[in-house]
């Protein structure tokens, strides 16, 4: 057996190799998923796997590809995945960015993450950002396990650690959880971080010089030839997936407001 993990949105395990009923869905998987690859089913382009349906162990089937996507990959390192396993933990607790910010109980879950970094706010403080107390909440998670992530700039704003990783690359800090990267220098993995500003345009040398403007960012949770996906909170007023653009040379595209690219280290 191989470990692998689903690399799409949604994908359905079934008993037999045959898309052309539900009859034969024993359930479905989520982005994000490890299971374990048996090997090639009894039918061309299709997988046989293990992988765990309502806490049971269950073995099916499912397409390698759907619409030229490969719906499995390789796992990266462990403290990658662990970041976003995080992530995705937190997208599947927001019922996959169908948990609004102030519907019971996810307002309880932002308050959380506000309390994370000793605010005492939650999602019914509707007209306050609780997006980088997320990211916050996610890494210092992970350092449960990686302590790396423990040197990170929690913090409210993600003004604060964006600059910080921009810092810490500077001084050459390899104890440091993440480097930032004008687009350009590297292309992105999972487990990095894209940043994008809002408002008012920033650039890279912004983040140099300053810890003080508005901006977003998001964990990169899957990498394909043409677009990342990348998960953050108050997307859409909950934990949710955005996808990014990459240019032809696979760098994280500068659309979108996208700006820098937060190497992970850890």
């Amino acid at each position: 057996m191989t470990d692998r993990i689903v690399d799409l949105e949604a994908l359905n395990l079934r008993s037999a190799p045959d898309e052309s009923t539900l009859a034969n869905r024993i359930g479905i998987l989520h982005l994000g998923q490890p299971v374990k690859e048996i090997g090639p089913a009894s039918a061309v382009g299709w997988v046989e796997i293990d992988a765990e349906i309502n806490g049971a162990t269950k073995r099916g089937v499912v397409k390698g590809e759907i619409d030229g996507l490969p719906s499995l990959r390789e796992p990266v390192s462990t403290a990658r995945e662990a970041l976003v396993a995080e992530a995705i933990k937190e997208w599947l607790r927001f019922e996959k960015g169908q948990g609004l910010e102030h519907h019971d109980p996810f307002f309880k879950f932002v308050g959380e993450m506000w309390e994370a970094i000793g605010q005492h706010l939650d999602g019914k403080d509707r007209d306050v950002p609780w997006s980088a107390a997320t990211i916050s909440f996610m890494v210092r998670h992970a350092g449960s396990a990686f302590p790396k992530y423990k040197n990170f700039k929690f913090a409210a704003a993600h003004a604060r650690y964006i600059h910080d990783s921009v810092v810490q690359r500077k001084a050459g800090n390899t104890q440091a959880p993440f480097w930032g990267f004008r687009l350009h220098e590297k292309k992105p993995e999972i487990g990095d971080i894209v940043g994008r500003w809002r408002v008012t345009r920033r650039d890279f040398s912004d983040a140099e010089s300053s810890d003080d403007f508005k901006s977003h960012t998001d964990i990169i949770v899957s990498v394909r030839p043409d677009f990342v996906l990348a998960i953050g909170g108050n997307v859409r007023q909950s934990v949710n997936i955005t996808r990014y653009a990459k240019t032809g040379a696979g760098f994280l595209a500068p659309k979108d407001n996208v700006f820098i690219h937060m190497v992970n280290q850890a």
